[in-house]
């Protein structure tokens, strides 16, 4: 999951055209950073998205995958807050969580062509609530994805967080950069 930081209170004394203006090619970077390492937008959540990866296609790098992801989102938002600032006074800052396990991915045809792929899991309610705990330019992972990446990426902890609806606390880290590990086979 991925959104932007306070969008409200950004939008707030801007007219619909003007706010979309902004918005709209934010959301286009997120899914961007998100298509060039494979995942899936499920889909726009007004001022973010919520991704998948290792489905609807299965990838067996798909933790490393959505954390490339994450990292490129926020390379890309920082160029563009940045031209914002500049611009318009602006400031535009994203927060993206990210979780792995096991989901049912429920596909409905919603006309023609299209099929919708929904994931139906804990894992991604957990993923969407550790969006939420990210520091606005960062991207934060669970412990689950943290296992699945040691050596590909560097984190700190940021300790134990009580999540609504999960029983135990749930360790986060935040992802602060590539690790030396590019392959399975280094690893």
């Amino acid at each position: 999951f991925a959104d932007i930081k306070g969008s409200m209170e950004l939008i707030e004394d801007l007219d619909p055209e003007e706010a979309r203006a902004i918005v709209d090619p934010a959301l286009h970077l997120m899914m961007e950073a998100v298509h060039r390492y494979d995942g899936y937008v499920v889909q726009s959540t007004g001022d973010g998205i919520f991704a998948l990866f290792g489905a609807p296609v299965a990838h067996e790098d798909h933790p490393q995958r959505a954390l490339h992801a994450g990292l490129r989102m926020q390379e890309e938002m920082k160029r563009y807050a940045e031209r914002l600032r500049a611009e318009k006074g602006l400031t535009l800052l994203v927060r993206v969580g990210v979780n792995t396990g096991e989901v049912v991915v429920r596909s409905l045809q919603t006309g023609g062509a299209h099929t919708e792929y929904t994931p139906i899991g804990h894992s991604t309610s957990l993923a969407a609530r550790l969006q939420t705990l990210a520091n606005p330019g960062t991207v934060v992972m669970s412990a689950a994805v943290r296992r699945l990446v040691e050596g590909y990426f560097q984190f700190t902890s940021l300790g134990p967080a009580r999540i609504k609806g999960v029983s135990e606390p749930v360790e986060v880290y935040e992802v602060t950069g590539l690790g030396v590990l590019r392959t399975r086979l280094q690893r």
